[in-house]
């Protein structure tokens, strides 16, 4: 069962399982073909795992996403029973770190938060940008402020941004689209595997709603520390 606490002195553990259902599982025994559609990723979904230790906080688990342009993002990590374990929104430069079970958030920066709990500080465009593997047109260049380079196949195999980098470490089959990420920060290393992925899924702003909080009380990411370490 997914649970959250923290994991040491300024660490934070999140741990979360995604039931996702024998289709995942096959996904699993044999990846599927994936191809960006030609027109743009505009906006990405699907589920993964991730294994990161961090100098403030270690994630260890599954969990669905989803990443809209310009700058709309959802992380979910939900446990065996259905219940979610934590929740990451993103909106207009914006985070939300949310515990739903203890009715309490932290709101921040979204790279501030990003960079917490993944070690690295992605925004929604660039966790599209590297989930779909369509940083660009298929050589070495700088984007976004990343320095990505690529293989002589044009796959994006590495991408560097001040402290931040990501190394991909396997595609799926088909143009390029990686399906192991490893990532390293100040003090951060560890890795994101995507488990199913698909592009330009029909809009649904409401899931990036963040008017429920109103109900929740807010927090400082130290005094959510400290509550979970109660």
């Amino acid at each position: 069962m997914g649970s959250i606490r923290p994991a040491a002195p300024g660490r934070l553990l999140l741990a979360g399982t995604l039931l996702v259902g024998t289709w995942l599982a096959a996904c699993v025994r044999k990846p599927p073909v994936l191809i960006p559609p030609a027109g743009g990723v505009e906006a990405v979904e699907g589920f993964g795992s991730a294994a990161i230790a961090g100098a403030e906080a270690s994630i260890k688990g599954k969990f669905g996403f989803v990443f809209r342009r310009p700058d709309l993002g959802r992380i979910e990590a939900v446990d065996p029973i259905g219940r979610t374990s934590f929740l990451i929104l993103c909106r207009d430069g914006r985070a939300w770190f949310v515990l739903p079970r203890r009715k309490v958030y932290a709101e921040d920066e979204a790279a501030a938060v990003m960079e917490r709990v993944l070690g690295l500080a992605l925004l929604p465009d660039e966790a599209i940008r590297l989930l779909s593997g369509t940083w660009g047109p298929g050589s070495d260049g700088e984007e976004g402020g990343w320095q990505v380079e690529a293989d002589e196949r044009g796959r994006t195999v590495r991408g560097v941004h001040g402290d931040f980098a990501f190394t991909v470490r396997r595609h799926f089959p088909g143009a390029g689209v990686p399906r192991e990420i490893g990532v390293e920060g100040p003090g951060a290393s560890g890795r994101v595997k995507v488990l199913k992925l698909g592009f330009n899924p029909p809009p649904r702003t409401g899931i990036f709603d963040v008017s429920f909080l109103r109900a929740y009380g807010l927090k400082t990411w130290d005094e959510l520390l400290e509550l979970l370490d109660r």
